[in-house]
């Protein structure tokens, strides 16, 4: 049994006079500090023509206010030994700085001006639009990092879920300051944003540090309502010159609130997650087809998908395919027993906790919980749920979630269709 230390402070939860959700937790082992202010949108909320405008509008946040310049936004945070960052999600955007509690003032100032003050300069956005486009390019240089938007996009086929965050060189290309400030009116509103606290501090000083005065705004966030559709296993194969075979075996698997979620954990790690699991031992180990291979899941509101990255020589592209698959076939048929589910479970409970030691970690564990379950979910909970997950929950969802007829298959490299499946 993985311990847990004594209860940690409580999560507080207010709406501010302004209509902002708030959520703090004291840090009682240093002066950190970290406020993160999430917008409740993301890719998944874009429109045909509008991909990549989440990830477009979270660079032009950081470049000039009607307050600071882009230099500045950055200085002021650095200077005090601070940082600020931001990410966009399919389902959300987080704008953060990490200070000690001294700044906090400072933090909370600046990203309030970058958030409600944002000029979108028609220079930066130039220059801008091409560091994007750049990045862009660095994905689609990457293979490894190129077959996941591939994958994701044979699993959610025409839906913004299949979609790659980033976008893509038309689209983006089409992005002018209108349309981000249309952007920021319609989705940086307090009824769509949460800001999340991780450090010392009293309700009332809380409350003061996080009054802003935001534009009055009308109607209801707009959200894109596409179906997602039923599901169809695809193969596929995108031929490009390269060293190695790129190959994700997969599907759709269960949402972020989906109870099935926990023994999901569970399989991706003793399927692929550790240098220990089957795929990592069979397919590299024992038979020293890869450098790299491993099984992942990402799940949002209300679908998710998993899949099973490997690289390989294109000649071996038809063999690893099946030995993958041959371990599918063995979890799937009750090839488990009591020790391994075991010793998966008390990797997988540890790595969640040291995963939750820093700030950061924590500002962003409270936001996602109160997105998708509307509460606090602790630490304890989250190992209980863990704890109870057994053998059979196991097998049961591998018929699923590992059923060779329903798994897509997406390659990328050299070799022809033929030879990379069996």
């Amino acid at each position: 049994m993985t311990a847990i230390r004594s209860r940690p402070p409580r999560v507080n939860k207010y709406v501010g006079d302004n209509g902002v959700t708030i959520l703090q937790q004291n840090n009682p082992t240093s002066r950190a500090f970290c406020i993160g202010v999430w917008v409740n949108t993301g890719s998944r909320d874009e429109v045909t023509g509008e991909e990549g405008l989440c990830h477009f509008v979270e660079h032009m946040i950081f470049k000039g206010t009607a307050n600071r310049s882009a230099f500045q936004i950055s200085k002021e945070i650095e200077k005090v030994g601070g940082s600020l960052e931001a990410f966009t999600t399919r389902e959300q955007i987080c704008f953060y700085a990490h200070v000690l509690e001294d700044h906090k003032s400072l933090a909370a100032d600046v990203l309030q001006d970058m958030i409600l003050n944002p000029l979108f300069p028609a220079d930066q956005l130039t220059l801008e639009r091409q560091v994007v486009l750049e990045e862009i390019s660095d994905v689609m240089d990457a293979p490894d990092d190129w077959i996941h938007d591939l994958f994701a996009a044979n699993v959610f086929p025409d839906h913004p879920l299949g979609k790659p965050i980033l976008g893509s060189p038309e689209t983006v290309s089409g992005f002018g300051r209108a349309k981000l400030s249309s952007f920021s009116r319609r989705h940086f509103r307090p009824d769509n944003i949460v800001i999340s606290v991780y450090g010392n501090i009293d309700k009332r000083s809380l409350m003061r540090l996080c009054d802003w005065k935001f534009p009055d705004a009308s109607g209801r966030v707009r959200r894109n309502g596409r179906r997602i559709g039923r599901y169809r296993p695809a193969r596929r194969l995108y031929k490009k010159s390269l060293h190695h075979q790129h190959i994700c075996i997969g599907g759709r698997c269960c949402s972020y609130v989906d109870e099935q979620r926990y023994p999901l954990m569970v399989l991706t790690t003793l399927l692929g997650g550790t240098m220990s699991s089957r795929l990592f031992q069979r397919i590299r180990e024992e038979l020293g087809f890869t450098y790299s291979i491993y099984t992942y899941s990402d799940s949002v509101r209300d679908t998710g998908l998993m899949g099973t990255y490997v690289a390989v020589r294109p000649s071996n592209a038809r063999r690893v395919v099946g030995e993958v698959f041959k371990e599918f076939a063995k979890i799937r048929g009750g090839d488990l027993g009591p020790q391994e589910l075991e010793d998966t479970k008390q990797h997988l409970k540890g790595k969640i906790l040291l995963g939750l030691e820093g700030s950061t970690s924590k500002m962003m564990r409270m936001a996602r919980s109160d997105f998708y379950f509307g509460r606090q979910m602790s630490e304890r909970e989250l190992i209980q749920k863990i704890n109870e997950v057994t053998l059979d929950d196991i097998v049961e969802l591998a018929q699923d979630v590992l059923d060779e007829d329903r798994s897509t298959v997406v390659s990328l490299g050299p070799s022809s269709l033929q030879n990379a499946y069996h």
